[in-house]
């Protein structure tokens, strides 16, 4: 009888816990979590930090999270767990050292690398928020959240190429977000303008033209 007792009593924990989240009562929430916790079970410690991340107590959830990703190092799922917890308190360097050997373990994880080049992003490091970015929208095109952070990224690419001299450069990024987002208008004018400044009239004619028409009311995507 012991071990369905148990986790009968283990039931009610976290549904009290849950309950206490849900009315904000965060000390008696984590009071109760401290009995759940088994510090050497993955499993029930993701389980823990899962319910914290639910009702919003993401700095509760770190610990549990923490530790159950030393736990498993095999496990892409729960090194993603800790690093987006980080991602959302916005603690971006942590969350980078924690995604960063899954990336390599597993390159081909589409929400392991959607998540690095987010974080990337937010640290202000383009080019490899960019190549990762790039990596996960050619594993997942339909991701629009990936796609929306990956057009960001490389018209910034594009500006800063822009501003460098790097004229090349920046027409190649400018092209790659225009296949992004076909229907915005901002690439083909920042193309005009490189090549007004590169003495190339008929092509800047050309990509003001498209952004023209893609401003005006019923322009073409």
């Amino acid at each position: 009888q012991a071990l369905p007792q148990r986790a009968s009593s283990q039931g009610l924990l976290r549904m009290s816990c849950s309950q206490n989240l849900k009315h904000g009562l965060h000390e008696s929430a984590r009071a109760i979590g401290e009995q759940l916790v088994d510090p050497n079970d993955a499993d029930k410690l993701t389980e823990l930090g899962t319910i914290y991340g639910q009702y919003g107590d993401l700095q509760a959830a770190l610990k549990p999270l923490r530790r159950a990703a030393e736990l498993a190092p095999q496990s892409p799922q729960m090194q993603f767990n800790l690093a987006l917890t980080y991602y959302r308190l916005d603690q971006f360097e942590p969350a980078r050292q924690a995604l960063a050997d899954s990336v390599k373990r597993w390159p081909d994880l589409f929400q392991l690398t959607s998540l690095y080049g987010a974080i990337l992003a937010k640290l202000g490091q383009d080019l490899p928020a960019y190549q990762a970015l790039q990596h996960a929208h050619q594993l997942n095109p339909q991701d629009t959240e990936t796609a929306n952070l990956l057009y960001a990224t490389t018209f910034g690419l594009a500006q800063k190429s822009k501003s460098a001299g790097q004229y090349a450069e920046s027409l190649r990024y400018l092209e790659e977000a225009s296949s992004l987002r076909p229907q915005e208008a901002e690439p083909h004018r920042r193309m005009a303008e490189i090549y007004s400044l590169t003495s190339r009239p008929a092509e800047a004619a050309e990509e003001k033209q498209k952004a023209d028409r893609l401003t005006s009311p019923g322009g073409l995507p």
